[in-house]
């Protein structure tokens, strides 16, 4: 590597030296190392309102984190906000559904009991009126046995042909 040298005044060397051997490095070192800061941040060394970059560091941080309040207060807390009283509506939809459902089923309930009665009263009704129907058809056919009876009894008046005591046995 070809060396080459360059111009400075002797307060810059100075200072130069004093701030080498603070970092430990040797001056060609610590030129070239300068040289690729100044590329690399864009820092302009004429500048002499270049500050500190911690403060630097410190401000932008200052700058984010008023951001990130603002960004808190405008949307994260609405939309929390937004997603609670959503989360209210819905338990409070679910509860109304909930007590319409059981009022349906309560209803049912209360009908399919009504409707159970009724079918039993019915079928009480239409048992009764079976074994009232019963009734008069054996009164009736008891009638028509003593009837035929009777008419045997005229017809074969000694029971010579054993005809009664055939009829009352198919009776029996």
């Amino acid at each position: 590597m070809a060396k080459k040298s360059i111009i400075i005044d002797e307060k810059a060397h100075s200072e130069l030296g004093k701030l080498s051997e603070s970092l430990r490095m040797n001056l060609g070192a610590l030129i070239q190392e300068m040289i690729y800061y100044f590329k690399k941040t864009g820092i302009d060394p004429k500048d002499a309102v270049n500050k500190n970059p911690a403060l630097m560091v410190s401000a932008l941080d200052k700058r984010i984190v008023s951001f990130l309040k603002v960004q808190e207060r405008d949307i994260l807390k609405p939309l929390r906000q937004d997603v609670f009283n959503y989360q209210n509506d819905q338990k409070e939809a679910t509860t109304k559904l909930i007590s319409s459902i059981n009022k349906i089923l309560s209803q049912h309930a209360e009908r399919t009991a009504e409707l159970k009665k009724n079918h039993l009263e019915n079928l009480n009704i239409i048992n009764q009126s079976d074994a009232e129907k019963t009734k008069m058809i054996v009164t009736e056919l008891q009638k028509n046995r003593q009837a035929i009876i009777h008419i045997c009894q005229l017809l074969d008046d000694k029971n010579k042909s054993g005809t009664v005591d055939k009829i009352k046995s198919l009776f029996s």
